[in-house]
């Protein structure tokens, strides 16, 4: 019967319906401290002050590579039963553009692929200090994922971001480096809401690296985080969009 449990509960992520309230009264980002960063000491030493480098527009190509980057998602569970969640995106592209000496105007674009989402690889897992699950219920929660009511694969090939202004914050990253917030678009299942995203961004000539958590909402893209049992097995509404990017100067 315990193991039974259990594979329900693994394979809830954005599950194929809301069958009641789902949490629409919950702190927004009240798990923010739960979220993990990629357990890495390689955070590059690039400038401290972004004014200090040349003025002039730059573009900057982001590396998708696995090995170099990570952009994922984590969805933590709300009911008396469930799971935690982590879906890594395997697809994606994106360029930072912008001037040192005037951020507002920079263009930062990301474009994962729907397709290339893959939710509870063990090495995400093991990042996450969760229990890993077997391959059946990985792709269990694979096809969830896309799935009409959630987002809606057959309608929705790919989710974006795209920056609208850059302001150079006050405060400073874990690393001592500057943190940039970004204001932008965030486009999942054809709905856009505005989001912000606190960057803390090392660069020079030739390297950036920027790492930052974002929140949204399910109910932010019209709609409803998985629920079932009465509320008994549920996802909170928040999402955590968690982003440890690396990047090259385009030529």
């Amino acid at each position: 019967m315990r193991s039974r449990l259990s594979l329900l509960v693994t394979t809830t992520l954005l599950g194929t319906a809301c069958l009641t309230a789902c949490g629409g009264d919950e702190p927004i980002g009240e798990d923010l401290s739960k979220v993990t960063f990629p357990a890495r000491t390689d955070f590059p030493v690039g400038s401290s002050s972004l004014k200090t480098l040349p003025s002039g527009t730059r573009t900057y190509n982001l590396e998708p590579a696995l090995e170099t980057s990570h952009l994922y998602v984590q969805i933590f569970a709300g009911g008396t039963v469930g799971d935690n969640h982590i879906v890594r995106a395997t697809d994606w592209s994106g360029t930072a553009q912008f001037d040192p000496s005037s951020l507002d105007g920079c263009s930062i674009s990301v474009t994962v692929q729907v397709e290339g989402l893959d939710p509870e690889r063990d090495e995400m897992r093991d990042l996450a200090g969760f229990d890993r699950i077997d391959v059946d219920s990985r792709n269990t929660i694979r096809e969830h994922l896309r799935t009409p009511e959630q987002l809606d694969f057959d309608n929705h090939k790919t989710i974006q971001f795209t920056s609208k202004s850059c302001t150079l914050s006050e405060d400073r990253g874990d690393g001592g480096h500057p943190k940039v917030d970004v204001k932008g678009d965030l486009t999942v299942r054809g709905a856009t809401h505005e989001v912000v995203l606190p960057l803390e961004v090392s660069v020079d000539d030739e390297n950036i690296a920027g790492r930052g958590i974002m929140i949204a909402r399910h109910s932010d893209f019209k709609f409803e985080p998985y629920s079932s049992f009465g509320g008994l097995a549920r996802n909170k509404q928040d999402i955590y969009f968690v982003l440890d990017v690396r990047g090259k100067r385009a030529p």
